[in-house]
Formats: C-alpha cells, sequence, structure tokens
C-alpha cells in the first residue's frame, strides 16, 4: 500500500491590522453566505465565502474568507501542490483584553478525504500564552498550511480550524474543503 507522503512546509498563522479585500471577481460573489437573523445562529451579520462551515460564541465575527498566497480572494477552494492557501478570519468583538493584550490558541488539522490526519498543529500560538498579542492585531486571524506532496489520487482535503481566547470564552471554529489543481 502506497503510503500519503505530506511534507509539511508549514502552517503559518499570521495575524494582521488589515488586509486588502478587493476581490473585482463576480465568481467570488457566487460562494458569498450572508448569515442572517433568520439564520438564528451568532454569526448574524457575518459574511462567509468559500463554503466555509463556521460556528463562532462568545465573539462577534465580521468575514470569514479564503486567500491565495498572496493575499487575493479565491473563486475556487483550490491550490496546486506547493501553494499556500489562507482561511481569514475577520473580528468585530470579543477576545478579552488585558493591558490592550489578547490572549489566543488556534490550531488547525488537515484530513484526506478517506479522513486520514496528515496534518495537526494544537497550539499555534503557544509562543504568545504569556506575553499575548496586541489586541487591534487580533481582530484579523490568518491561518495557513501547504502541501508540498501527495500521492497520485489524493487530491481532496478537509481542513479543520479553531481560534480560542485562553483568558475568555470566546471561540470561533469550523472546516473548508479544498481540492489540489
Amino acid at each position: 500500500m502506497k503510503k500519503l507522503t505530506l511534507v509539511y512546509a508549514t502552517i503559518c498563522c499570521m495575524v494582521f491590522n488589515s488586509c486588502d479585500n478587493k476581490t473585482g471577481d463576480k465568481k467570488a460573489d457566487l460562494k458569498t453566505k450572508p448569515v442572517t437573523s433568520k439564520d438564528n445562529t451568532t454569526l448574524n451579520g457575518a459574511t462567509i465565502k468559500n463554503d466555509i462551515d463556521v460556528d463562532a460564541t462568545g465573539v462577534k465575527v465580521s468575514k470569514v474568507y479564503l486567500v491565495d498566497a498572496d493575499y487575493k480572494p479565491l473563486t475556487e477552494n483550490k491550490a496546486r501542490v506547493g501553494e499556500k492557501i489562507h482561511i481569514v478570519i475577520e473580528m468585530d468583538t470579543g477576545w478579552v483584553k488585558e493591558n490592550g493584550k489578547s490572549f489566543i490558541g488556534a490550531s488547525e488539522r488537515i484530513l484526506t478525504s478517506a479522513g486520514r490526519v496528515v496534518v495537526s498543529a494544537d497550539d499555534i500560538f503557544k509562543d504568545y500564552e504569556v506575553t499575548g498579542l496586541d489586541a487591534k492585531d487580533t481582530k484579523l486571524v490568518s491561518l495557513s498550511a501547504v502541501i508540498t506532496q501527495a500521492d497520485p489520487g489524493v487530491n481532496d482535503f478537509e481542513v479543520q480550524f479553531r481560534v480560542w481566547d485562553k483568558k475568555g470564552s470566546g471561540e470561533v471554529k469550523g472546516k473548508y474543503y479544498f481540492s489540489l489543481k
């Protein structure tokens, strides 16, 4: 049996103050799901793109979407081997602030369509447990992964993500699917 070979290049977690979110492509709009009060969830008013399944508790999310390595919005949930795919979570409110700092954690798991875990990162922000991150920087959280090599026929992946507040009850979690080009 040929074992799936996946060289884990990076799971990057970047926190930004701002992000240029100009789509300019009508295809991206087709995958947009504005969450309304009819949905009766904690995501009221949020815009969810790229067929991302997301849930939030104790925080207010503004937008959730996928971008490529250059932070251009994805019109399809596809990436080539070696290309980064990022999920971007834009927050309105929620993380507890202590002395201008927020203490968040983030995890990410990537599974094949057969359910095999190929990447697992339990706490990407572990290095900031004591110092925290500037609270204004945590209003936009981006998690990324790179699949650098996969066996033939292994083209579809599920990414499970979770971002949580280590000082409060806030949490954003969910999953999305992508395929290799």
